[in-house]
């Protein structure tokens, strides 16, 4: 769990978007690594990290699952 910069050059075209929301990484981003799977996530800031955990526990506690 950590902040890391997003080192672009200028003429770099690509984007880079949050694993949780969606939304566009611009400059920085977090990661996290999943509990379950060991796969590193990244996202926004800290509140995508817990809302990534709370949809988990809510799918887990769904019926069928």
């Amino acid at each position: 769990m950590a902040w890391h910069e997003l080192d672009k050059s200028w003429h770099d075209t690509t984007v880079d978007y949050c694993d949780v929301c969606g939304n566009l990484l611009i400059a920085r981003y977090w990661s996290f690594v999943e509990p379950v799977g060991g796969e590193t996530r990244r996202c926004c800031d800290e509140s995508c990290e817990r809302l990534f955990h709370r949809l988990r526990r809510i799918e887990e506690s769904a019926p069928g699952s």
